[in-house]
């Protein structure tokens, strides 16, 4: 195991990791070792000690500075530095380099007098420095101005951040300012001044460790193990792609890492920011509802003693409506004739050329939608193996194992005699194994899965066509009008969800099952689409 990670130790059935302090840095730590356990399962320790290794050189990397500042030595660096470090850093370099110029009599040499030096602190270099850290300075300016110190600390490894990316520009902001901080210093040491002490924030001391920032809880190893969790059950794949993002904003949008310091008042003000770039129900049930989740598995299993996000709200405006959330029978008759209909434009272009699969999942998604009211992503997710017959029957098995299924749960959903009669069936035992609608990407990790992005394109193909209501979702809107059909037929609620994959609402809708027999049953009383040909001639 030591081969795997150097620090992790084991005693008895526990890992550990442990990273000593140097004698000169145990005052200011507090200790005279970092030490945390990792649990009794060998590979989750090894994961987890990469985190909890990077967050104890940070702390040590800290005491340096905090040490460094004290003594006039130079701080020793051995690791990517945020912007706070960073700006501690490059104002003391600065200030050691310009005494060694002094002491050195280097400044007489070259004539640098006081003069010269105020008007190049009162002229352009200035002004620019004032820009970049406004934030109205542009790329390439900020680049000629302070790209310099920036690209030194990037030749060091000691930043990641790419030029022109929001990292890059508020470290930009942050030299900037030191910059400005440095060139009042060299002013002062012009005039034979006593220096003043720097007003620059990211310059003011730190505070004596304390109890609580050594048992600082990451927010995003939070959110790591709350989906590992997930993982261990087959699921969780949907969450990471959709809250990482927000975890990462929410990060930055606090400036530290820690959940131990999070009060409901910093998730509020979250909450407010996020209300001036995003829709009400976006933040409620992505944005807070991801934070209230992970924080509430943390207090569940003793990483925190309450939910920072229990509480927070988003007062979200019921939506005015103007008419029914689905389909109307004749904006359902006119998407099916376009997809029966439907035929790519020619391109000989292979990049602008509509796919085989795509092509297909335009033809025959919006019936099978129709026909099941199942999401179009189920739907978009089929491989040929989850089409099936069994005692005479044709349906389509939705698992999860082939995308995303929202109850986590397979169903099994009867074809209606229309599709079947239209020769779907044929389609598929003429289709190659694998996904009907998509064609897989084995290195799409990190990615969404193909399914929702052919989802996506159906609704804006459908949007496109002009036949449906704005209001109108133009993928939901299968499942409402699904719905709607079979109440006015009158069919059993219970067998209607189970087809759908709805919950049951009570207990007791819950005993027995809904056999394959009973659902299509059911999808045989649902009417047929009569879609005049294309020469409107009969009936489809």
């Amino acid at each position: 195991m030591a081969g795997k990670a150097r620090h992790l130790r084991q005693r008895g059935t526990t890992f550990f990791v442990r990273v000593g302090v140097p004698k000169e840095l145990r005052e200011i730590v507090g200790k005279s070792e970092l030490h945390e356990s990792l649990g009794g399962n060998a590979r989750e320790a090894e994961r987890r000690s990469h985190a909890v290794l990077a967050r104890f050189h940070a702390i040590l990397d800290d005491a340096r500075l905090k040490l460094a500042q004290g003594s006039g030595a130079p701080p020793r660096l051995a690791r990517t530095l945020d912007a706070a470090k960073l700006a501690h850093h490059h104002y003391q370099s600065q200030l050691d380099e310009d005494a060694a110029l002094r002491d050195s009599g280097a400044l007489a040499k070259i004539g640098h007098d006081r003069a010269t030096y105020r008007r190049l602190f009162e002229g352009g270099y200035t002004s620019a420095l004032r820009e970049v850290v406004s934030g109205i300075a542009p790329d390439d300016k900020i680049g000629a101005t302070i790209g310099w110190a920036i690209d030194a600390y990037a030749a060091d490894k000691l930043t990641k951040a790419e030029p022109g990316t929001p990292e890059w520009r508020a470290l930009a902001r942050t030299l900037a300012g030191i910059q400005l901080e440095v060139l009042q210093r060299q002013k002062e040491r012009d005039e034979g001044q006593p220096e003043a002490e720097p007003a620059h924030p990211a310059l003011k001391p730190s505070p004596a460790p304390t109890q609580a920032k050594r048992d600082r809880v990451s927010i995003l190893d939070l959110l790591d193990g709350y989906l590992t969790e997930l993982r261990a059950s087959g699921r969780g794949a949907e969450a990471e792609k959709r809250w990482t993002p927000g975890f990462k904003q929410f990060v930055r949008h606090l400036g530290h890492d820690d959940a131990s310091r999070l009060t409901k008042a910093d998730v509020v003000a979250w909450k407010d920011a996020l209300l001036t770039t995003m829709s009400p129900k976006t933040v409620r049930d992505t944005n807070v509802a991801a934070l209230r989740a992970v924080f509430q598995w943390a207090v569940d299993n003793d990483r925190l003693k309450a939910n920072p996000a229990k509480e927070v709200k988003v007062r979200v405006l019921k939506k005015v409506r103007n008419r029914e959330k689905g389909f109307t029978l004749d904006e359902a008759k006119a998407v099916l004739k376009a997809a029966r209909n439907h035929s790519p434009a020619h391109s000989d272009n292979p990049r602008t050329r509509e796919s085989a699969p795509m092509t297909a999942a335009k033809r025959w998604v919006p019936w099978l939608c129709a026909h099941t009211g199942a999401r179009v992503a189920e739907m978009t997710q089929l491989r040929k193996q989850d089409v099936r017959e069994e005692n005479g029957i044709a349906f389509v098995r939705i698992a999860p194992e082939a995308g995303s299924v929202k109850s986590g749960q397979y169903r099994d959903a009867p074809l209606h005699p229309q599709i079947v009669e239209m020769g779907f069936l044929d389609f598929v035992k003429a289709a190659p194994d694998g996904p009907l609608f998509y064609v897989d990407n084995p290195n799409r990790a990190g990615k969404s899965h193909p399914s929702k992005q052919i989802a996506g394109r159906l609704a804006m193909w459908v949007r496109a066509l002009n036949v449906i209501a704005a209001e109108v979702d133009p993928n939901h809107g299968w499942r409402h009008r699904f719905k709607t059909v079979a109440r006015e037929l009158g069919l059993d609620p219970r067998v209607i969800d189970k087809i759908q994959g709805h919950a049951a609402r009570t207990a007791g809708e819950d005993y027995g099952d809904v056999t394959l027999k009973a659902a299509y049953a059911a999808i045989k009383q649902m009417p047929h689409y009569t879609i005049a040909k294309k020469a409107d001639q009969s009936a489809a």
